[in-house]
């Protein structure tokens, strides 16, 4: 009968049963009716025929079953919880995936309403730009009465040109160029000036008030603005504050400021008073 050694005791056949009361040749007879099966053990195992080998071998044997047992008791047992865990998680990553594309589609949104802004801004500031350089230096010659002379702009960046400088030169009649930083102060005047008009054709203002511009200038230039103003007085007006003779011999009408004398006497106070003259009837003279 086949079977394992387990099985012996529990075999229900007496006829293997062993006594010691039973005599030595039955005993041998019952115990010859007994095989074991060897055939599951590996080849290494079967040839085992020195006891000492076999010695070895068990007490390898030995070692690997109870460094196994070790290895078992120090297992944790089994997280009863973790799947629970595990579709929380699983719900947090979800919303988090949500979160993530409400905040992406937001940022492009963003983007392009940057993108947007930049390039109306680009062309708002490029409008302008190309209309102020494209007229000053007309302004520039107009004011200098002198078609050698130059103005002209360029920007230090030309991509965002509204993020850095803007360079202005201008090359003075009968002059080479130079920087603006060597131009004499009535120079410089007349550059100021010419962006200045430049700047206004653009998006013109009602008027304009200029204050003492012809402080650096002398009685030639101060002829010239003046006479450009007056071929622009169309286009805009302007009041110009002046100390000069010069200047506001030109004007349309004269506006002054002065004490006056009679209301001080009376009042002890300083009091001033507004004088006007109109300058229209009289002939000026370039």
């Amino acid at each position: 009968r086949k079977g394992n050694l387990d099985q012996i005791d529990d075999e229900e056949d007496a006829s293997i049963e062993v006594s010691s009361s039973q005599p030595s040749h039955v005993i041998y007879e019952k115990e010859a009716k007994i095989k074991i099966d060897y055939s599951w053990l590996k080849d290494v195992l079967q040839d085992l025929e020195d006891g000492d080998d076999v010695l070895k071998v068990e007490k390898n044997l030995e070692k690997q079953i109870s460094e196994l047992a070790s290895t078992i008791q120090r297992i944790q047992a089994p997280n009863m919880k973790a799947m629970q865990k595990l579709e929380e998680a699983r719900e947090k990553l979800q919303e988090a995936n949500k979160d993530f594309d409400h905040v992406r589609q937001r940022a492009k949104k963003a983007k392009m309403n940057f993108e947007r802004v930049k390039n109306e801004r680009f062309n708002l500031f490029n409008k302008c730009f190309e209309h102020v350089s494209n007229t000053i230096d007309g302004i520039y010659k107009a004011l200098a009465r002198n078609q050698s002379a130059q103005a002209f702009l360029g920007p230090e960046n030309p991509e965002e040109p509204y993020l850095e400088g803007i360079n202005y030169n201008c090359v003075a009649p009968g002059k080479r160029f130079q920087p603006m930083s060597n131009l004499s102060g009535g120079e410089k005047t007349i550059a100021a000036l010419a962006l200045l008009f430049a700047t206004h054709g653009y998006q013109p203002a009602p008027f304009f008030v200029l204050d003492e511009i012809d402080a650096a200038l002398d009685n030639t230039n101060i002829g010239k603005v003046a006479s450009y103003i007056e071929s622009q007085r169309d286009k805009m007006n302007i009041i110009v504050i002046s100390l000069k003779e010069e200047f506001y011999s030109h004007a349309d009408a004269l506006i002054g400021i002065t004490t006056n004398t009679r209301e001080m006497q009376k009042t002890g106070a300083l009091i001033s008073k507004v004088l006007t003259l109109d300058l229209t009837p009289y002939r000026k003279h370039f």
